[in-house]
């Protein structure tokens, strides 16, 4: 029986862009298609397209985000325009930040002069040691109000993971980024309010933290007794110490030694 091609078949041979008559023979059945064959062909077709579609998009993302983190490297400056790129790609294909070097002087570089590698880093760790490590890559000593909300972000969106030590390193930077801004009012606020909402959280997500902390959340609060977030954090570490049992430790601090 002559092959005979369905309307459906006709428009999905002129959707692919060749011929009826340059179709290999051998791929032709032996009589008509019917609208429910063309259905599946047309729907299988589409969907390898569009995975294939997918493979090159992500390929050609990916080269452009390892291009643009390698001149970042090279001290280049991304435009503002650039780092849109990036962090769109970085959303659409996570799994890239894989692929980008996460040493300590990558790390720092990326701090720097695009976060969004960092949280795209810390979003493709695998293990509460790696989010930690990248987030005290992170902190310098002192802060700028700018890096500090970027950190105390990253503190916050991941306080579970966090370890006991981190959150002394992190306070410890807190308070010299104070020291040096004392002469402005508003930095220092800014780096107070910050640190007091971190530390909050931290409390409230493992209660054994006013223990462990108890002595320098106590002596950050009583230094910006004026800043309302630091009363608010002194107040819940007063009441948490009443009831939080004597030799308790967070779960994970354990592997804090492994950063």
């Amino acid at each position: 029986m002559a092959f005979r091609a369905s309307p459906e078949f006709n428009y999905l041979v002129q959707l692919v862009g060749r011929p009826l008559g340059d179709v290999p023979t051998t791929l032709l059945p032996r009589n008509a298609f019917n609208a429910e064959d063309d259905v599946k062909l047309i729907t299988n077709g589409a969907a390898i397209t569009r995975k294939l579609i997918d493979a090159g998009l992500r390929q050609k993302a990916e080269r452009s985000v390892l291009s643009q983190v390698a001149k970042l490297t090279a001290s280049d400056e991304l435009s503002a325009s650039v780092e849109r790129e990036i962090n769109n790609n970085l959303k659409i294909y996570p799994d890239i930040a894989s692929q980008i070097p996460a040493d300590t002087e990558h790390i720092q570089i990326y701090a720097s002069k695009c976060w969004f590698i960092v949280l795209a880093i810390i979003d493709r760790a695998t293990s509460p040691a790696d989010i930690n490590r990248v987030i005290l890559d992170s902190i310098t000593q002192p802060m700028s109000t700018i890096r500090h909300s970027q950190v105390a972000g990253a503190l916050f969106h991941n306080i579970g993971a966090v370890f006991t030590s981190t959150l002394f390193r992190y306070l410890d930077a807190v308070e010299a980024s104070c020291r040096h801004h004392q002469d402005n009012s508003a930095q220092v606020q800014h780096h107070v309010k910050h640190a007091a909402m971190v530390l909050e959280k931290a409390l409230l997500a493992d209660p054994s933290v006013a223990e462990q902390m108890a002595i320098e959340v106590s002596s950050f609060c009583l230094t910006y007794p004026w800043v309302k977030k630091a009363a608010d954090l002194y107040r819940l570490l007063s009441n948490m110490l009443e009831k939080v049992p004597p030799g308790e430790h967070r779960p994970n601090d354990a592997n804090s030694d492994s950063i």
